[in-house]
């Protein structure tokens, strides 16, 4: 949570609320979104040096916004800059497709359609982000950023989120028409 924090810092100050917000209609399905989940990473960070906040009012509201430190920018470079580890993608989700066995075959078929339809939801959810993330493409962009980069690679994001969902969507299709088959 703390770079993913980090990586949207460094594309622009936000508060705690805008963080919580862009994670929960953009990255929902990456980590968590909860307030609780926001606020104890940017308190690390800021204890850490990291983030720096600044505090100012609107109306009867006080307002909390958090940018980048120089500390936190080498942070997140190191981070970022480290190479992908495929041991860390875990689906624990899958163990239950192994121990399928052991259900009655009732239950394995509405298991892997309601599986099905969580698969559809998440696909549909992504392509959703997907419009969105292509309008904000065509929105005017402050400057000081390589904006095609940072736009080509999160698409490549999105991109891949799409073809694992469409594949685990035809895969548990195949599956469940199998197992129908054979029943």
């Amino acid at each position: 949570m703390e770079h993913l924090i980090l990586g949207l810092l460094m594309l622009s100050p936000m508060t705690g609320y805008e963080l919580q917000q862009f994670i929960k209609q953009n990255l929902s399905l990456i980590c968590s979104h909860s307030a609780g989940s926001v606020q104890t990473a940017l308190t690390k960070l800021e204890r850490e040096g990291r983030i720096t906040a600044a505090e100012s009012t609107e109306g009867r509201r006080r307002k909390k916004t958090f940018s980048i430190t120089p500390a936190g920018r080498a942070a997140f470079s190191d981070w970022v800059a480290q190479p992908m580890q495929a041991d860390k993608v875990k689906n624990m989700e899958l163990s239950r497709l192994f121990f399928l066995g052991l259900a009655s075959p009732a239950e394995r078929s509405a298991a892997i359609r309601d599986y099905i339809r969580q698969m559809e939801e998440t696909d549909a959810m992504l392509r959703a982000i997907k419009a969105r993330f292509e309008a904000v493409r065509q929105d005017p962009l402050p400057p000081g950023q390589d904006w095609d980069s940072i736009f080509r690679f999160q698409g490549y994001t999105i991109d891949y989120g799409i073809a694992a969902a469409q594949f685990e969507l035809d895969w548990y299709k195949r599956l469940l028409c199998e197992l129908e088959e054979k029943s």
